[in-house]
């Protein structure tokens, strides 16, 4: 959507003030601008723990998620290099996959967690 000669969905993705839903696009620009967004820790992603909104949805779900999400660490820059779980040596890793590479895999059940053979 387009506003003023602004697309609205980008400009949010930009600024941090929304999740790139990876279910429904896979449009590279906005997973660009989301990664940009991380990098400056802009909006939402200056918390150390974002909840993205279908955990929040989830109430009891997001409560039970033990580890925060990984901002920065050793796999930054990996994303592609692996694209199932069963290729994936801990939670760690499952989270970065599924949260920063958009790798869908380690969260089969879609609750935003990855798979619990990982993440126990």
């Amino acid at each position: 959507m387009t506003v003023g000669g602004v697309n609205v969905e980008a400009e949010q993705v930009w600024r941090g003030l929304a999740w790139m839903y990876r279910k429904y696009s896979d449009d590279a620009r906005l997973l660009a601008l989301e990664a940009e967004a991380k990098a400056a820790r802009r909006g939402l992603w200056a918390d150390a723990n974002p909840m993205p909104p279908w955990d929040w949805r989830h109430g009891a779900k997001a409560a039970a998620r033990s580890e925060p999400i990984p901002a920065k660490s050793e796999l930054a820059g990996r994303c592609g290099t692996k694209r199932t779980y069963r290729k994936m040596t801990n939670c760690e890793e499952a989270r970065f996959y599924l949260t920063q590479c958009g790798i869908k895999s380690p969260d089969g059940n879609k609750d935003g967690t990855p798979c619990k053979e990982l993440c126990r």
